[in-house]
């Protein structure tokens, strides 16, 4: 067994030191580092921006952020009045959400962290000198999410086979409204929606903030969906009309032609830029929205996909003569947009009182919600309202022509669309679709986003706008 000499043992000595004096000094004047209970093992991808490692986890997952114990005092003494930061990434940039103590602890510092919507957040530490420790990046569920208004240049024209009386003003208009969907989503440019509200209503039927938890963009978001949600021209919540018989149903399907091509393009306005470019776009209406998007799709064959929502070509006796009270209106007493008598002329409600309002649209549904629903329900452009009977029977042929898939969702207690007519439409109405699938949620009524039921909507239609890449 051999000996080092004490000349030698010095040297080792000395050499040793030198090797791990740089290491000791490097740990106690470096800001900790932040790991990840709870998430997955960090892979590549695009967060706030920028390429980033970064973590996963799912919506409502337990989540918590870790910052180990510092083992020596001079790593204690160098952390003193050391933070963790969180932060979230909000409209493509870091925004403060929160900051914790990390200071000279002894034991590890456990942080648990909110998952309780999709975001995606950084996490670093900061030593009192300004030194920040290398980020942690985590995405919990789709990430971030991009909430923006939208606006379409269109032409208020009429292109389809559906005649309408008087015909649109021609006269070029913004549309409104807003997109809402995944960053992820919105920088891939793969797919959206558009929707398009029915008579009563604007775009708020499908981004219902009065009572919380029923915003069904938001939601489908959550769930990986882009979407756009415009109000239609002659709505009196974006005045931009002034006379109500100035468009007309097959005017709104030639819109929604107007802005697919437009989406497909990026030849819109998105928040404060240039819109995104959708390689596919689906189309979807709800009650007259479902016959504009019929009109639309049978015209243009412009959508990869359309969803008629609440809608058959066969109205129940209640809806006939709802609709019938609203073109004696026009024809006799129009009104005003409103609120009031203010507003663009040549309007009309689509069920004379409240009370027939909520008697045709709702069923099984939270008084708050009903109560706010016919606090914003609206009067209707009258072009709109007296052309539907002609698109109606147009439909009644041409429905026949569209080829894309096709989803008939309802509810089972529709006053205004009840079935059976939802069978009737599935199994004889679209020989040449592709796919046709037909959804009834029980318990659901004509105003099928804001009864109770409204998260089985939300699920069934997102099934089928992932089974079709939208």
């Amino acid at each position: 067994m051999s000996h080092l000499s004490p000349r030698r043992t010095g040297l080792a000595l000395v050499l040793l030191t030198l090797a791990v004096a740089p290491s000791a000094a490097s740990a106690a004047t470096t800001a900790p580092a932040v790991s990840l209970r709870g998430a997955t093992a960090a892979e590549p991808l695009k967060v706030c921006g920028a390429s980033r490692s970064a973590a996963s986890t799912t919506v409502g997952a337990p989540l918590k952020a870790v910052v180990r114990a510092g083992r020596t005092k001079a790593i204690r003494r160098t952390r003193l009045g050391s933070t963790l930061t969180i932060d979230q990434c909000v409209a493509g940039a870091w925004k403060r959400l929160g900051t914790t103590k990390v200071g000279a602890r002894r034991t590890a510092l456990v942080k648990s962290l909110s998952t309780a919507g999709a975001t995606d957040l950084r996490l670093r530490t900061k030593l009192r000198t300004g030194r920040t420790g290398k980020a942690a990046y985590v995405r919990v569920g789709v990430g971030e999410l991009v909430d923006v208004p939208v606006s379409f240049k269109v032409v208020n024209q009429n292109r389809t086979p559906v005649p309408c009386l008087g015909g649109p003003d021609g006269k070029t208009y913004e549309v409104r409204g807003t997109f809402v969907g995944p960053r992820a989503a919105l920088d891939s440019g793969d797919a959206a929606t558009l929707y398009v509200h029915g008579v009563g209503y604007s775009s708020f039927f499908f981004r219902f903030g009065e009572v919380p938890g029923y915003d069904y963009g938001r939601q489908q978001a959550e769930a990986g969906h882009a979407s756009i949600f415009v109000t239609r021209l002659g709505n009196p919540s974006d005045p931009g009309l002034s006379d109500g018989n100035a468009t007309c149903v097959p005017a709104q399907a030639d819109m929604a032609d107007q802005m697919i091509g437009r989406m497909r393009a990026g030849d819109y306005t998105l928040g404060s830029g240039t819109g995104r470019a959708f390689k596919k776009v689906g189309l979807a209406g709800h009650s007259l929205g479902g016959m504009i998007t019929q009109v639309a799709q049978y015209s243009f064959k412009s959508a990869d996909a359309i969803a008629v929502i609440s809608y058959t070509d066969t109205p129940s006796p209640l809806a006939l003569t709802q609709f019938a009270d609203a073109n004696a209106a026009c024809f006799t007493t129009p009104g005003k947009a409103g609120p009031g008598d203010a507003g663009p002329v040549n309007y009309a409600a689509f069920g004379r009182t409240d009370g027939d309002f909520a008697g045709a649209h709702f069923f099984n549904i939270d008084p708050a919600v009903a109560a706010a629903t016919l606090r914003l329900h609206n009067r209707d452009a009258c072009g709109d309202l007296t052309s539907a009977t002609g698109a109606l029977l147009a439909n009644q042929l041409l429905i026949r022509s569209i080829t894309a898939p096709v989803l008939l969702i309802g509810g089972s207690n529709d006053a205004l669309f009840p079935p059976p007519t939802n069978l009737l439409a599935a199994t004889t109405g679209f020989p040449s679709s592709k796919s046709v699938k037909l959804v009834e949620i029980p318990d659901t009524g004509h105003a099928i986003t804001l009864g109770r039921t409204h998260l089985a909507f939300r699920a069934a239609m997102g099934d089928w706008l992932t089974s079709q890449g939208l």
